[in-house]
């Protein structure tokens, strides 16, 4: 892979090799593996430790739903395998991680329905999505990639399953703590999901295999409606 110090002559592959300050490319993006990932734990301790904080507080549980289903998309997230081809488009790479992680930025609060049925619902939603993206396994990614077409399982039903998981658990957890900003974070997260549902089947609609899997599998994200 090309270095940042490779168009400024032998010197500087020399200085670089004798300790200079160039930095090559490769190791940027390890730096920057390492930092985004760093973020993305932070952020997740962040996020548990409100809801914890909060039910021990005040005795109900919150986010049980939204914390367990945040912590398994930062592990795929962490072991995720590399694709065979994954999207240049900037508004992919900004979708990706605005609609997975937007919610953890949301934060308990009161005056919402009910624990009970909220915590259930998100839970459904949890089953949904961990049985899908137990489906993808080592494929699941953020970015629009080819990782491979998969067509059984939950698969069989709707296109983006696991996004379908997402949004109950989401749509649970914000009518439990219905903040404005915890609405707003919803909506944000939900529009950019649907920018990801556009840009994963851009990117995959030249792969024959997934031509044909489009063509049996009508609806993306929920039956008979979308």
């Amino acid at each position: 892979m090309a270095s940042f110090d490779a168009s400024v002559g032998p010197s500087a592959a020399g200085n670089r090799a004798s300790g200079s300050p160039f930095v090559s490319r490769s190791n940027w993006r390890r730096v920057g593996s390492v930092l985004s990932r760093g973020a993305l734990i932070a952020l997740f301790v962040v996020f548990a430790w409100s809801n914890f904080s909060h039910w021990r507080s005040t005795g109900e549980p919150s986010g049980l739903g939204t914390t367990l289903l945040e912590g398994w998309v930062a592990l795929l997230f962490l072991v995720r395998r590399m694709p065979d081809e994954v999207s240049v488009r900037p508004i992919a790479w900004l979708a990706a991680p605005v609609g997975s992680f937007a919610m953890l930025f949301a934060r308990p609060t009161d005056g919402g329905l009910p624990h009970i049925p909220c915590e259930i619902l998100q839970l459904v939603g949890v089953v949904i999505a961990l049985v899908s993206l137990g489906t993808l396994g080592r494929s699941f990614g953020l970015v629009a990639a080819n990782r491979g077409v998969k067509t059984f399982g939950p698969y069989k039903f709707v296109r983006h399953p696991a996004y379908a998981g997402y949004l109950l658990v989401y749509l649970g957890y914000v009518a439990e703590n219905p903040s404005p900003a915890n609405i707003a974070l919803l909506c944000l997260g939900t529009a950019f999901q649907l920018v990801r549902i556009r840009e994963e089947e851009k990117l995959l609609s030249s792969d024959s295999d997934y031509q044909s899997y489009r063509a049996s599998v009508c609806y993306r994200l929920i039956p008979r409606l979308y």
